[in-house]
């Protein structure tokens, strides 16, 4: 067979719909709300916020917040990202939430993913309306931010850490 005899396949970079236009703003992010939830991983149930101090609060509002933060997933493993230690901080002022995000590379491709998963995790609490999510990068992440628990969930899969 030669070359020429191969059938060659284009992969689309951006997915057009009828008449061969490329998708609008509200059909992209419907695309990428999608591969959000097709990306998400059943994580041990959580009975506290967490052991660990960092990651919980005496205010049992904002303590329901970091509960809720623990069933989101990393897309790529299956450890919250409260137990990898990529949030910061949790706000509250009455129905608005602020969540201090970081990740563990300023490349990171799932940025998109978990910052939707985050806003709409937050969303289904009680009397939580408006969700805002800052991206931060001070401090830089480091493996040691993680809870124990994320840790012998990573170590559980074969990755060190």
């Amino acid at each position: 067979m030669s070359p020429g005899d191969v059938e060659r396949r284009k992969l689309p970079v951006l997915d057009t719909g009828a008449g061969g236009r490329t998708r609008s703003g509200s059909q992209w992010h419907e695309a990428v709300r999608a591969a959000s939830v097709r990306t998400k991983h059943e994580l041990p149930e959580a009975t506290s916020s967490s052991a660990d101090p960092r990651y919980r609060s005496d205010d049992p509002a904002l303590d329901s917040l970091w509960r809720a933060l623990r069933e989101v997933a990393d897309p790529e493993l299956p450890v919250s990202l409260v137990d990898l230690g990529l949030v910061y901080d949790i706000r509250r002022t009455d129905t608005h939430v602020e969540v201090d995000l970081t990740f563990t590379a300023t490349a990171c491709p799932c940025m998109s993913f978990i910052k939707f998963d985050v806003e709409e995790r937050l969303l289904r609490e009680e009397d939580v309306s408006r969700v805002t999510i800052h991206e931060v990068w001070s401090p830089p992440w480091t493996v040691a931010m993680m809870t124990d628990e994320g840790r012998a969930l990573l170590r559980s899969f074969g990755v060190a850490a």
